[in-house]
């Protein structure tokens, strides 16, 4: 009984390690045209300069909590058409809030961000009706602009059916 045993030769090396090369290669190819055509993971503008800020903003939040301000979400909306209202407590000496507005974020999707004014409705409730394109989960930021320039934020997210 003979055993045939295949011979390797140059040109059969050479296509094996070419052929590797390029499944490599395609499979990196695929995944950078993906990583390059999807969400650039990026979530915030100018982030070089928000780091360097950093402290400012840790100060403003001291002076915030401090300040006698309280910035609430009372009615978060749950669907895409909906309404959403800021409950808003202020020491009694202090004039009313010039501006409050609620920028809605989408962060797994760009092209879908929006800002929406609020309006006083009585008894430091602030709302306005909302029209969000899309289900899921939502960033909401509040900001509320008092009247000597001072301004107090706050974060929180919705789901929305």
């Amino acid at each position: 009984m003979t055993i045939k045993t295949k011979h390797y030769t140059g040109r059969r090396i050479l296509i094996w390690f070419v052929g590797f090369f390029l499944i490599v290669f395609m499979a990196n190819g695929i995944m950078t045209y993906f990583a390059l055509k999807t969400w650039t993971g990026l979530t915030t503008n100018n982030p070089y300069v928000k780091g360097l800020n950093y402290n400012d903003e840790i100060e403003n939040a001291k002076m915030q909590s401090e300040s006698g301000w309280a910035v609430t979400v009372a009615n978060k909306p749950n669907k895409t058409k909906d309404r959403i209202e800021v409950a808003l407590k202020r020491p009694i000496e202090s004039l009313p809030p010039a501006l409050v507005t609620a920028h809605f974020i989408r962060a797994v999707q760009e092209g879908y961000d929006q800002e929406i004014i609020l309006t006083q409705t009585g008894n430091g409730t602030y709302a306005a009706p909302v029209n969000l394109p899309l289900s899921g989960q939502w960033d909401v930021l509040i900001v509320v602009k008092s009247q000597n320039n001072r301004i107090f934020k706050v974060r929180d997210w919705i789901l929305v059916n």
